[in-house]
């Protein structure tokens, strides 16, 4: 069942641009045919040369062939250059497309927080597996090339001794025979090596993110040590890996030197008795080599076929079960999150877990619902695989209200928003906007008719106004208004950069509170029905804080909007309408 999956898999890479790949496998016959041509002309030239030592002419018979070899020539060099572009643009697009599949598959996700929360392993296999996925696709039309090339060369060489030809394929065909019994130690190697891979990877990410906490406890010994340990593990796994691989291809190097052994002492009585030329023989040495490379070529391509079934399943657990049936497909055919789903073989690719509330032909949520004045939600709950989580959560919020979320740390404030955005799993018995029954809440709960700023949200290594816009078309004028709101407006305008100014990897060139109200002013650049807030004032001062709050309840106001507002805060829920205390676990 895996495997029809990722063959699957791999017929839809193919099917991105596949004139590309024609084009490639053409390109590389004619690139493997040279040999082919050269052979069979040193052929001739041989069996010229071997006439011309029995009184017959020679120079008058052999310069056609030098013609031949010049043309040759030129067509091989043009393609290779053709085949070499060709190949580039077909890596970009495999590699692209599967990228824009993955991210896809991340955002419609149940367990986005995890993969959040996995950031660097994420990376690791956008970075090495979606290549390595892609290989064997990009392998098969050199291949495909080589094969071409070896039915001309066993064609050719049947014609002149059929005997000596089926010998000579005896020990490449049990080679490949015995690659074919030993695949599944193939899949094993590496797995294990991927696996250590992501150890050492995440291990090394950890290590960098909390540098100054090593350092300040004194930790440096016992880290290093533990990393030492992982690098060991790992540099076994790619050693056991390695030779494995290199096992392989000797394996087929001393098949390569038996089926010269066995070739000559065929010939030796046949060449002393004058009935196999000089020529013959020589094309048989030729053409030996080349097979050689073909048979190395399929059995590479074959091990890398068992590999990228590794890394295909590991992408497959990045992005879950149900969102796999896009992999593969091109980026371009893929519709928004909020449109239908598309039929692909085996099932949708789309928003399978959820079916769309939207009628087509209708627009936003806030077309479909209207602007916010009543949610009503019942029996929210968020359970994780630990037990852990919210459950029964039940509340009302109105237009113009501010509702705040208190209660003791862990209790699950937070669970209630991840579940409500869609980043956690969650189940509910009823969620109603306006009235009129919410039944996918990824299609609802985000911009423009939601505008958060949750404990995760994260700030870019750039700009302070690419941080705010995130590359959306928003001009200077509303990043000042929406810094205004935020109490950061006068500091901005004071550093030198202003707009430009570089914020560093997460803002780790602001301090804590500058962090935290660049997040909120992203929050206020729009102007949506709802507001969610998560915490997102505890890094301020009590009189900036009580500003940020003044200027949050005048938008709520004016926009005739409503927000709920996790925090123990004092000022928070002093400025609330109504609060709402959250109890381990609800």
């Amino acid at each position: 069942m895996e495997y029809n999956k990722f063959r699957s898999f791999l017929k839809k890479l193919i099917k991105i641009k596949p004139w590309l790949t024609l084009g490639s496998i053409l390109l590389n016959a004619l690139i493997f045919s040279y040999s082919a041509v050269n052979i069979s002309c040193v052929r001739w030239i041989l069996n010229a040369f071997q006439d011309g030592l029995q009184g017959k002419g020679v120079l008058h018979r052999i310069w056609p062939y030098f013609i031949l070899l010049a043309v040759n020539a030129a067509v091989r060099w043009l393609s290779i250059r053709g085949s070499s572009y060709l190949d580039v643009l077909r890596r970009y697009y495999y590699h692209d497309s599967l990228r824009v599949q993955v991210f896809h598959g991340l955002l419609r996700s149940n367990h986005l927080r995890d993969r959040a929360d996995n950031s660097g392993k994420t990376f690791e296999r956008l970075d090495d597996d979606v290549p390595a996925a892609c290989f064997p696709v990009e392998l098969v039309t050199e291949v495909a090339g080589y094969c071409i090339f070896t039915f001309i060369a066993v064609g050719s060489l049947m014609l002149i001794n059929w005997r000596i030809t089926m010998f000579l394929f005896l020990p490449l065909s049990l080679c490949l025979f015995l690659i074919k019994k030993i695949s599944g130690r193939i899949r094993s190697s590496r797995k294990q090596n991927r696996d250590m891979h992501d150890r050492a990877s995440s291990l090394l990410s950890d290590i960098v993110t909390s540098v100054l906490s090593i350092k300040t406890m004194d930790a440096k010994e016992p880290v290093l040590e533990k990393y030492d340990n992982v690098i060991k593990q790992r540099t076994r796994a790619v050693v056991r890996d390695s030779l494995f691989q290199n096992s392989v291809s000797a394996t087929v190097d001393i098949a390569s030197v038996l089926c010269i052994v066995i070739m000559m002492a065929a010939v030796s009585g046949l060449m002393q008795n004058g009935s196999f030329p000089l020529g013959d023989f020589a094309i048989f040495i030729c053409y030996l080599d080349t097979l050689n490379d073909c048979i190395l070529r399929i059995i590479e391509l074959y091990t890398e076929t068992k590999k990228a079934e590794v890394s295909y399943q590991r992408i497959l657990e990045t992005v879950e079960e149900q969102n796999g049936l896009c992999l593969g497909m091109d980026g371009k055919l893929l519709p928004p999150l909020s449109s239908k789903s598309v039929p692909v073989s085996g099932g949708y690719c789309g928003t399978p877990a959820h079916p769309d509330v939207f009628p087509e032909g209708e627009g936003t949520a806030e077309e479909s619902y209207g602007r916010l004045k009543q949610l009503s939600v019942s029996r929210l709950s968020c359970i994780y695989e630990d037990g852990r989580g919210i459950r029964d959560v039940n509340f009302q919020l109105y237009a113009g209200e501010l509702l705040v979320l208190t209660g003791p740390v862990a209790s699950g404030k937070s669970s209630i928003l991840n579940a409500l955005f869609g980043i956690v799993p969650a189940s509910f018995q009823e969620i109603l906007w306006n009235g009129k029954e919410v039944q996918n809440l990824f299609t609802l709960f985000k911009a423009p008719t939601v505008s958060c700023c949750l404990q995760s949200s994260h700030l870019q290594n750039g700009t302070i106004r690419e941080n705010l816009t995130l590359g959306r078309n928003i001009s200077d004028i509303e990043c000042w208004k929406a810094l205004q709101s935020a109490c950061m407006e006068r500091e901005v305008k004071e550093w030198p950069g202003g707009l430009d100014t570089l914020t560093g990897e997460n803002g780790i060139m602001l301090s804590g509170g500058q962090k935290q109200r660049l997040l909120l002013a992203r929050m206020l650049l729009e102007h949506p029905s709802l507001y969610f807030l998560d915490d997102a004032t505890s890094a301020l001062d009590r009189i900036t804080e009580e500003k940020l709050i003044f200027n949050l309840k005048q938008r709520i106001i004016q926009d005739n909007a409503a927000a709920v507002f996790i925090s123990n805060s004092e000022v928070v829920k002093a400025a609330a309408d109504r609060e709402l205390c959250i109890s381990q676990g609800a």
